[in-house]
């Protein structure tokens, strides 16, 4: 049984039954389309801006779909009935409070949504389970290693895990060692993807001004170092190679 279940996973349980679970990332979530709205947007750019209170996120395509999210901060986390029976008129209002102090194109691009999605609560795993498999039963993607939406690389890790384990399956009879290469294989590189959805999420959490500033002051820096092709080559060139036989490091 291969359980792919997400961050809240019942096969987890069978796997580790004294897994603590998820953690909240203190982040809630929602987003929306909307057509018709003149933003300021450059060709195949998706935009992200600090606000006063929370983060927002658009994308513009050709045809002038726009594509946005928006992330802020929660002291507590929230029940899993807290949104629920939320009207899509009630979270546009409440998105509109959130902005009210930030550029008017996001209140323009929210006020235009055609959909708004239902808030939701950011989750992780900050603590690995202690094997991602058990006999016959094996974890991908968000099950095994949760990371932050602000990486923006949970569904590629899922993806990366699938194929990983596809090829060890493949490539070596015995289950119980295949399941256990797999797992070697993957646990550094989805590791280091988790210190970059915790250092995403950083910098939303921030709503004093004084550290406001410092955050813009400091911010360009960061990019010039760590957001240019050099720094993300890791993340973003990695391939997997189908054709080679699948070996666990050694």
């Amino acid at each position: 049984m291969i359980g792919c279940d997400g961050v809240h996973s019942r096969t987890r349980q069978i796997i580790e039954p004294g897994y603590p679970g998820a953690a909240f990332t203190g982040l809630i979530n929602s987003g929306g389309y909307t057509t018709g709205v003149d933003v300021p947007c450059e060709p195949e750019t998706i935009n992200f801006i600090f606000c006063k209170k929370a983060f927002f996120g658009y994308h513009v395509s050709p045809s002038g779909f726009i594509y946005w999210f928006t992330n802020w901060p929660a002291a507590k986390e929230p029940s899993r009935e807290a949104f629920q029976g939320i009207s899509d008129e009630e979270r546009r209002r409440m998105m509109l409070e959130v902005y009210k102090d930030d550029q008017p194109f996001i209140r323009k691009i929210i006020e235009g949504a055609e959909t708004t999605f239902p808030f939701f609560p950011s989750y992780a795993l900050p603590k690995r389970p202690s094997s991602w498999h058990k006999g016959p039963v094996v974890l991908v993607g968000d099950a095994a290693h949760a990371i932050s939406p602000s990486s923006g690389q949970g569904a590629s890790m899922a993806l990366e895990d699938a194929a990983i384990l596809a090829k060890c399956l493949r490539d070596m009879p015995d289950r119980e060692q295949a399941f256990a290469a797999y797992e070697q294989l993957r646990r550094g590189r989805t590791a280091k993807m988790y210190d970059v959805g915790r250092h995403g999420d950083s910098g939303k959490h921030v709503t004093d001004p004084l550290k406001q500033w410092f955050r813009d002051l400091t911010t360009p820096v960061f990019l010039k170092l760590f957001a240019n092709p050099k720094a993300s080559d890791w993340m973003y060139s990695y391939r997997v190679d189908w054709d080679k036989k699948a070996a666990a490091n050694r």
